[in-house]
């Protein structure tokens, strides 16, 4: 019988389909348009479906026949009604119209009229069991019943939902417009995917453009709280007339999402303005506060880029305040003109009273207290080899606005080889040029100074092959330089004119001594009445060596993956001549960490002349030490395995000098240098260190020819030394994942001991990036640094320039939701806490819970914030804090 039934539809079916044709419709092919069935079903779609091909219609929409080709498809059955032009698709239904496809459990078509009805499917207790689904490519919705028209591709329906990149979306009334977008009466949205969601958007109407965004006016925003598994009652929140949400991750134009808070003056709104994507290449963000009390701010960032030929951005805010008003601007571009030429400028402007509030957008001020600017401009000339500058740099001390400028200019030849085509001796001769301008600007208070030092140099050079085991480049350099130093930061330094003629050879003896004599004419020229032209020359040699020895580990490799070690002590021992006489103001710092460069290539813009004699004998050992690891236990450069990797653990180097010539004070300081880095990046220890073997006057700090050991000080007096340590454990987080953040180690000068905790702990930004997955971790710092230098207290310890802080943090995972973070740091010197805070991180669902808290100290403050974690929407946060520095209430 059903074999019967089948037989006479196909019979029919060929009777008619000349009529069908011609409205433009026509079945779908064997095998075409997969999607269109339903396809977790064993059912296959019916034989019928396969016997004719889709045909365009040829008719247009107004003559009453469907525009376009149309496909569709039934699992059950189809229908046709010949005196009403209706056909009804019964039993997962699709059908398909110039991209959009429309699926349901019952679709009847409509070509008189030329539009489609798709009806869900309802249980006994009219819920919505298998609604009838529209989708193209911009997305799609879903609903009870939905209308589509065939010659505007518009499309309609009621009680839809649907979603677009992760945002959930219901409507009373959805109109899908010929462009894709929708139009929706009754709106409500969210991310949150429960089925009683934790929040949501609530508007009368909104157009909503799929991957893009979602206009709604007027919109109020509900909250449903959950407090241990219990739901609050709805609370109504944020009633707007008008907003704009993006649902993609790029750049759409659009009003900000306003963020209201309470600070200590009241309640205020913050984040007010229009972001605006002028195109591919550039943004202008325009936002601004304001407070209950009376406070406001405006700022703006606008940036721009063009791949492969320049970046940058404008930023800058303006505040009223209660303490005054305040102003910052900065300037940051990055160009290549030409495949030469570069521009860079990162410039930083500062003004009105500052604000060290420590939820300022400024943190970064708070810390350094000093605003920086510097720019330069550089091109590359003969295939790289010369290079010329143009740079500018400016530090303001934010304190005392103390500021210091620097012009300066170069051009500098690398060493090339002229006539490197000729076979003969003229093959070896090189030559090497330069030029270079400095001007300093200083600024102190109502003082202000200048100082400019102008340098040009040639060097020719001639390098020699004499056999295997001896090879060395002969030099003879010709500078010119003349100085005008700024007295206020080089009270020393002298006025005029000097011509340095240094004849060097650098060689290489039987593979493994590397020996560097120099013989150097040095003339000056003082603009000083007072000063007498003097000549004098100076000798100097230097020659150095590499000592190996190496020991395999294997009880190690097995327990760490340390398979050998190798030892390196590099020795270099040199020696400084030059005749005793008077001319020059030397200015020599016996505690300055390097050695004085007496000449050299590049020169600041002071002279620091030549001691009245000289025979120096200095002495300089480094120790490196390597380990060799196996490849599977310590990954190489992008984490690849397989072959052993060399690691540097510890580097020491020592180093003094002693001047025979020297009428007393013989001997220099002894430096001391380590870094140590064992086996994993998680330890970190760096140390220096330096000891004088003479006392020094108890009135003015200046060394004086008796022994330390004599005063009472031990052999070696200790000077000045730092130690910079951190060490962080972490535990294992669920299936192995590995975190992949990294703080780097490198840290800025800091002011004091409470402001470097700040820097190292309080970066938090937005409390948006926690991770959940971390079930603990230790971090540990330990900074001390003394330094007795100081002339003015030279005999007391107390007094001494001094920090000594221990910093600790501990961040413990109470649960796969909780993440506690504790921070403590200690002066040691003061014997005071310093900066300690509590951090409080709640993961709740579709929302993230921050609480943070400085119980006392110069940045005592709290601040407590709740906002939402989805990409597009977390600008919405709500935010309460207050703050006091210097430890008020």
């Amino acid at each position: 019988m059903k074999s019967l039934q089948q037989s006479i539809r196909i019979l029919l079916l060929t009777l008619f389909l000349p009529a069908f044709s011609s409205l433009g419709l026509s079945p779908a092919a064997s095998g075409q348009e997969p999607a269109a069935a339903d396809s977790s079903s064993s059912s296959p779609v019916k034989p019928f479906s396969g016997l004719f091909k889709a045909q365009p219609d040829t008719l247009s929409g107004s003559g009453g026949g469907v525009s376009g080709p149309v496909v569709y498809a039934a699992r059950d059955s189809m229908v046709y009604l010949l005196d009403s032009k209706k056909l009804e698709l019964w039993g997962k239904g699709v059908v398909t119209h110039e991209g959009a496809t429309i699926k349901a459990p019952k679709i009847i078509i409509n070509n008189a009229s030329s539009t489609l009805t798709a009806y869900g499917k309802t249980d006994s207790a009219k819920t919505l069991v298998d609604p009838a689904a529209f989708s193209d490519s911009g997305g799609g919705f879903s609903g009870e019943v939905i209308t589509y028209n065939f010659d505007t591709r518009k499309g309609r329906t009621f009680e839809a939902s649907s979603s677009s990149n992760g945002i959930i979306f219901d409507g009373d009334d959805v109109t899908r417009l010929p462009d894709g977008d929708l139009s929706i009466k009754g709106c409500s949205f969210t991310t949150c995917d429960l089925e009683e969601p934790h929040y949501w958007f609530s508007a009368s109407r909104a157009h909503i453009a799929p991957d893009s965004w979602i206009s709604a006016w007027p919109i109020v925003m509900y909250v449903r709280p959950e407090i241990f598994s219990y739901r609050l009652p709805v609370i109504p929140l944020l009633p707007l007339p008008y907003m704009v949400f993006p649902i993609s991750s790029g750049r759409k134009s659009g009003f900000l999402i306003a963020r209201p808070g309470v600070d200590g003056d009241g309640f205020m709104l913050s984040n007010l303005g229009y972001f605006w994507a002028i195109n591919d290449y550039m943004d202008l963000r325009l936002e601004g506060d304001i407070g209950a009390g009376g406070d406001w701010r405006i700022g703006e960032r606008f940036r721009y880029v063009k791949s492969g030929d320049y970046s940058g951005s404008l930023t800058g805010e303006y505040s009223e305040e209660e303490a005054g008003s305040s102003w910052n601007a900065r300037i940051i571009h990055s160009q290549a003109i030409d495949a030469k030429t570069t521009l860079n400028a990162n410039m930083q402007f500062i003004g009105g009273e500052r604000e060290t509030d420590l939820n300022s957008i400024d943190s970064e001020t708070i810390v350094t207290e000093q605003s920086n600017a510097s720019a330069s401009l550089s091109r590359t000339f003969h295939d790289n080899n010369s290079v010329a500058e143009l740079s500018y740099n400016r530090s303001e001390d934010l304190r005392n606005n103390n500021s210091s400028q620097r012009v300066a200019s170069s051009y500098f030849q690398n060493r090339i080889y002229p006539f490197l085509t000729s076979n003969d001796w003229r093959s070896n001769v090189s030559v090497a040029t330069g030029v270079s301008y400095a001007g300093d600007f200083i600024s102190s208070g109502d003082t202000e100074s200048t100082g400019n030092a102008i340098n040009a140099n040639v060097d020719v050079g001639y390098y020699k092959r004499y056999s295997d085991n001896f090879t060395a480049l002969f030099t003879q350099g010709l500078s010119i330089q003349n100085a005008e130093p700024d007295t206020t930061l080089y009270p020393t330094a002298y006025t005029g004119a000097r011509v340095v003629m240094p004849l060097r050879m650098q060689s290489t003896l039987y593979r493994h001594f590397n020996v560097n004599p120099s013989l150097t004419f040095v003339h000056y020229e003082p603009e000083s009445d007072s000063a007498t032209t003097s000549s004098t020359v100076v000798f100097s040699t230097d020659i150095s060596t590499r000592l190996y020895g190496t020991v395999d580990t294997p009880w190690l490799e097995h327990l760490m993956g340390l398979k050998a070690l190798r030892h390196t002590i590099v020795p270099t021992v040199s020696y400084t001549w030059n005749p005793s006489f008077s001319g020059t103001d030397f200015s020599y710092d016996p505690y300055g960490w390097y050695n004085p460069l007496f000449f050299g290539r590049f020169e600041a813009p002071s002279f620091t002349g030549v001691p009245a004699g000289q025979s120096t004998l200095g002495i300089s050992l480094k120790n490196l030490l390597h380990g060799k690891f196996r490849g599977s236990e310590y990954p190489g450069i992008e984490g690849e395995e397989g072959s052993d990797r060399s690691r540097e653990l510890l580097s020491l180097t020592a180093r003094t000098e002693y001047n025979a010539a020297a009428d007393s004070l013989k001997w220099a300081p002894l430096t001391l240098r380590a870094e140590v880095t064992p086996f994993s990046d998680h330890f970190l220890l760096s140390a220096g260190g330096m000891y004088d073997p003479y006392s020094y006057n108890s009135s003015t700090g200046e060394r004086i020819d008796r022994s330390s050991s004599s005063e009472g000080y031990g052999i070696m007096r200790f000077v000045k030394g730092f130690v910079n340590m951190s060490l962080s454990f972490e535990g294992d987080r669920p299936g192995g994942e590995v975190s992949g953040t990294s703080r780097s180690s490198a840290a800025p000068l800091v002011m004091n001991a409470n402001q470097s905790t700040f820097l190292e702990s309080m970066n938090m930004g937005d409390f948006s990036d926690i991770d959940y997955t971390l079930p603990w971790q230790i971090q540990m710092s330990l900074l001390l640094s003394k330094d007795r230098t100081d002339s003015n207290y030279p005999g007391r310890t107390d007094s001494a320039e001094t920090m000594s802080l221990l910093n600790a943090m501990v961040k413990l995972g109470l649960s796969s939701h909780w993440q506690l973070w504790l921070n403590a740091g200690y002066d040691l010197q003061k014997n005071e806490m310093a900066f300690p805070m509590v951090q409080i991180h709640r993961d709740l669902h579709c929302w993230q819970l921050a609480f943070q808290w400085v119980p006392f100290g110069e940045f005592k403050s709290y601040s407590l914030q709740i906002g939402l974690k989805a990409p597009q929407l977390r600008d919405i946060r709500f935010k309460q804090s207050g703050t006091s520095l210097g430890g008020g209430s």
